[in-house]
Order: structure tokens, then C-alpha cells, then sequence
């Protein structure tokens, strides 16, 4: 199927670099003033107080776990990682190099001073953008990924720098702004402020690949677990116990973002055109999302 450019949202199902896919379409956003777009009603910002602290949670992953933290994939786990860690950084190479290629080939060629790489966690797509760009920053929230991220990135050009929501720690625009599997794990109202951020850090002519997660598909059970589990205080810690796990063990939220509101937000920043892919990451509905800011 040819790409070709909408006025409506793209239908259809794809997945990560390496594996079948389908045809993405350009699309233009809604329109949407920034004073109708409210990054959270009243009921969604209750429910982010009292959800299980992603940031906490995400530095627990760092000391404990980093590469599971960043792939969920058992070949990842720290006992594991050893003999699988040429495939982790392989898959991440594979996915810069195919969206470089996708990026160019729907905007045209792409200015290769700075990158940004926003939740690098362990630099498995930080490592592969300093070979396009001539200088790399990674942020992360977890202080045990950035430490991870530098001892595999020894001699390249990357600055690792600890993240905030006010990205404070970055100078300047960026030719290309890049995060992927990472605004999934921040409650919605913050993940909004944070992207329309990550947007803004995009320099006029600059392209950003962007990737939310849309729906949860857990079915009516596991819903109701993970509702428990990131909504009710005391939650984690008590399924925590049940499944005879520590009783801090970290976990992963997977938050819906709304498309509609994420297009708007784009709109707002001066991208007039995207290409987005839906993908399917196990029972979760995503969206990948790349675009030109004009």
C-alpha cells in the first residue's frame, strides 16, 4: 500500500523495525486551539496523584534491571543480558537506521548537527544516533541507565544528562528529538506537558519521532489488576506481596494518551504533517509518530 496523505487518522496495524508492518499514512491533525486542548481534565489529574511513582519506579528498574527496564524481554533480564546483549543493541541500530530512512524519504534530507534522545535509559538508540548526527544528549530520570549508558558509550560523541519535566539540563533546538517507549510510562497530564516540551526542542525544518501508547487491551481482569496496582494507593505493594514478589518491586505503567489531543499538541507547534504508524506491542495499541516542524 503507497503512502498517501489524509485528512483523517491512519488505520491499520504495524510493529518495530524488523518485523511485518503496514503501510503508514501522512496525515494533517486536527484543528485544535491551545486553549480547548486541556493536557487533563480534573479526573485524570486526581488519578495521576494517586498513581504508583513512574520516576521512583523507573530508577528501581536502573540499579536493578536496566535492560529488561528498557526491552521487556526475558532474553534482557540481568541474568540474561550477557549472552544476549549484541541483539539488544543490533535491534536498536536496526530501528534508527529504518526510521532515518522513513524520515527522509516523506521530508526530505535531514540536517545531522544534534540529536536528542529523551528516556535513553541504556543508550540502545542513543549509541546508534551518534552515528548519523554529530552530537548526541540522552536524558533519563534513572541515574543506574545513565550510568549504564555511559560505560557503553565510551568515546562516542553523547552527553548523558539527568531528566526533568522542564527538560533543564538541554541548550537550544535539535535537528532531530527523538522518544520512544518512554512517554507510555508517565501518567498522561505529565507526559502531555513533557511532550509538548520535546517539541518545542525541535528546530524549524527539524523532525521528531515521537511514540505513545493508545489503548490497553489487557482484557476485563487484568484491567482491573492494573488499575489496583497504579490507581489505588497501596496498590503495588500489595500485589507486590500476593505474587510473593519484594515488596517494592518496580513496575511499569502503560498509560493511554488520546491521538486526537497528541496531533492537536503537534499542531500547535508548528508540524502540519505527520506519518503515523499503528503498532500492537503485545496487548497495547501504540502510536509512532514522526513529523517536520515548519
Amino acid at each position: 500500500m503507497p503512502f498517501r496523505r489524509a485528512n483523517a487518522i491512519a488505520e491499520g496495524d504495524g510493529c518495530a523495525a524488523g518485523r511485518s508492518i503496514s503501510a503508514p499514512r501522512l496525515l494533517a491533525p486536527p484543528q485544535c486551539s491551545t486553549s480547548n486542548l486541556a493536557l487533563a481534565d480534573s479526573g485524570r489529574s486526581a488519578i495521576a496523584q494517586c498513581m504508583a511513582n513512574s520516576d521512583n519506579n523507573w530508577r528501581l528498574w536502573g540499579e536493578r534491571d536496566p535492560y529488561y527496564g528498557v526491552l521487556a524481554s526475558p532474553r534482557f533480564r540481568q541474568d540474561s543480558i550477557a549472552a544476549n546483549r549484541q541483539i539488544f543493541f543490533e535491534d536498536g541500530q536496526a530501528f534508527v537506521g529504518h526510521w532515518l530512512v522513513e524520515i527522509e524519504r516523506h521530508f526530505g534530507g535531514l540536517r545531522r548537527r544534534r540529536a536528542l534522545d529523551f528516556g535513553c535509559g541504556v543508550g540502545r538508540l542513543t549509541i546508534p544516533l551518534s552515528d548519523h548526527f554529530a552530537t548526541v544528549t540522552g536524558l533519563d530520570i534513572s541515574p543506574g541507565m545513565l550510568d549504564e549508558a555511559r560505560r557503553n558509550s565510551a568515546d562516542r560523541n553523547i552527553e548523558y544528562l539527568p531528566s526533568d519535566d522542564a527538560l533543564s539540563r538541554v541548550d537550544g533546538t535539535f535537528d532531530f528529538v527523538n522518544s520512544v517507549m518512554v512517554l507510555q510510562h508517565i501518567p498522561v497530564a505529565r507526559g502531555m506537558a513533557i511532550m509538548s516540551r520535546l517539541l518545542a526542542r525541535v528546530r524549524k525544518g527539524g523532525v521528531c519521532l515521537i511514540q505513545v501508547s493508545t489503548k490497553r487491551n489487557h482484557g476485563w481482569l487484568n484491567e482491573l489488576l492494573y488499575r489496583v496496582r497504579h490507581q489505588l494507593p497501596g496498590g503495588q505493594s500489595i500485589l507486590n506481596l500476593v505474587e510473593r514478589k519484594p515488596i517494592n518491586a518496580p513496575v511499569m505503567q502503560m498509560n493511554e494518551y488520546s491521538l486526537d489531543a497528541v496531533l492537536a499538541l503537534f499542531r500547535t507547534h508548528g508540524f502540519e504533517e505527520m506519518l503515523v504508524r499503528h503498532e500492537r506491542h503485545g496487548s497495547t495499541d501504540a502510536a509512532m509518530i514522526i513529523s517536520k516542524r515548519v
